[in-house]
């Protein structure tokens, strides 16, 4: 299943970007009966840790799982909350960034610069905005970091550690309808 040239970090154009800072004006807060059923398919560690994110993020990840979970209602993993929980958990690496929107846009704009290897020297440097951005482009891995020290499922961790690009996907041992679930989801 992998895609040559597929680029591993935030993959978001500035465009999108805005139009997501827009709408999360409009709809920030979580709706009641969506924090239920996260509630219901979390673990109270990845819970804690989901409710973490910004208003945004949760409401991003919260429509990501909505789209796995209808992408996969009519197969055999109907009903199982593994795939939406990862869903809701691929982005809490951005925890440990914590960049406002502006911030991302930029973020974003050096991506296309650095790279992962620049964004693996950013992670570490003493200048704190690079370390924050360095965070960011490479948020997946972070998060699997975080997910796994909470004692979140592994499964979890695994799509969040993979989920910005092919490294990896290939040898998670998913159904490869459930992986182009959670990609697709994502990118809607």
């Amino acid at each position: 299943m992998s895609r040559p040239g597929r680029n591993p970090l935030p993959r978001a154009t500035l465009r999108e970007l805005a139009a997501r800072a827009m709408r999360a004006d409009r709809d920030a807060l979580c709706d009641p009966a969506d924090r239920a059923w996260v509630e219901s398919i979390l673990t109270p560690s990845e819970l804690d840790l989901w409710s973490g994110l910004s208003a945004y993020d949760q409401r991003h990840t919260i429509q990501v799982a909505r789209r796995v979970q209808r992408r996969l209602a009519s197969t055999v993993y109907a009903g199982d909350t593994l795939w939406p929980a990862a869903a809701l958990m691929h982005d809490v690496g951005k925890l440990e960034a914590d960049l406002s929107l502006l911030e991302r846009a930029a973020a974003t704009l050096a991506s296309r610069a650095v790279g992962v290897a620049g964004a693996r020297k950013w992670m570490r440097s003493p200048v704190r905005t690079k370390r924050r951005i360095g965070l960011y482009l490479l948020h997946g891995e972070v998060g699997a970091r975080m997910i796994r020290r909470a004692g979140g499922r592994e499964a979890i961790a695994a799509w969040t550690e993979a989920h910005q690009g092919d490294r990896g996907i290939d040898g998670l041992g998913f159904p490869t309808i459930v992986v182009e679930a959670l990609i697709e989801s994502d990118v809607a």
